[in-house]
């Protein structure tokens, strides 16, 4: 699904992305792990068009991923969270969650500006977001201002608006940063459940080793923007490189 081939990136003097390779299968999760700074949020831009390798290419079931203008990335069937959120805080829940479905409008920007028969997409669209928040479990907050909610909810309201965009792979970016144990676990069933039944592909970026164990079927290690190993996460944890460059600690 997502084919990775010798790509580096440099800004300046600055090697964030060193010659990497890897692929993903259809229907695989993909952990990308390593240190802080060490190219992770990276990669995912690169995937996302943010950012065009210095070198190397990048291909999206077959397809020249760098080929395309940004804005038909989310056309292609790619959707990602952020590590930071990237929420309007002033809208509802609803609305944060239909932003996401803009890739798959048929009105034109002056149409939706002047209210030019949108109503009726309008209507499909809230419809669909409310029946991704009851998946989610956070329906009871459609209509409360994302300002309004705790983290844990809003990291759910992040996952809900890319869903929204039916995507084929999904980019998660640290989805556990700042949960606690019990949310993590909570969240790691969630996103089990979402690419089972959705067949997704899943690209995970994240620092909790146990919601890494549970979810991955293949985790690449990073380091300084060098992959220095990549294998199912047993053989990664038992890595000696892994552990001197990232866990600190023997598994």
């Amino acid at each position: 699904m997502l084919d990775v081939r010798h790509v580096s990136l440099h800004f300046g003097g600055v090697r964030a992305l060193s010659d990497l390779s890897f692929s993903v299968p259809e229907g695989g999760i993909c952990a990308l792990i390593g240190p802080n700074g060490a190219g992770k949020t990276t990669l995912f831009n690169v995937v996302s068009r943010v950012y065009t390798p210095t070198e190397g290419s990048v291909t999206f079931d077959g397809a020249d991923l760098l080929a395309r203008p940004r804005h038909q990335v989310m056309r292609m069937g790619i959707a990602r969270t952020f590590q930071n959120l990237a929420l309007w805080p002033t809208m509802t829940v609803r609305e944060n969650v239909m932003v996401g479905a803009h890739c798959r409008s048929r009105a034109t920007m002056l149409a939706s500006a002047l209210r030019l028969g949108t109503r009726t997409e309008e209507r499909r669209l809230r419809a669909e977001a409310d029946e991704v928040l009851e998946r989610l479990g956070i329906a009871e907050h459609a209509g409360h201002l994302a300002a309004d909610l705790p983290f844990g909810t809003l990291k759910r309201v992040e996952l809900a608006r890319a869903l929204m965009a039916r995507p084929r792979l999904l980019l998660l970016d640290e989805p556990a940063g700042g949960l606690t144990h019990s949310e993590v676990d909570a969240l790691a069933d969630l996103i089990q459940d979402v690419a089972e039944s959705d067949g997704l592909t899943v690209l995970l970026v994240e620092h909790h080793m146990g919601m890494i164990m549970r979810l991955s079927r293949q985790v690449v290690v990073l380091d300084s923007g060098t992959k220095i190993a990549e294998g199912t996460p047993a053989d990664v944890r038992r890595d000696e490189r892994v552990v001197a460059a990232y866990l600190g600690v023997a598994a």
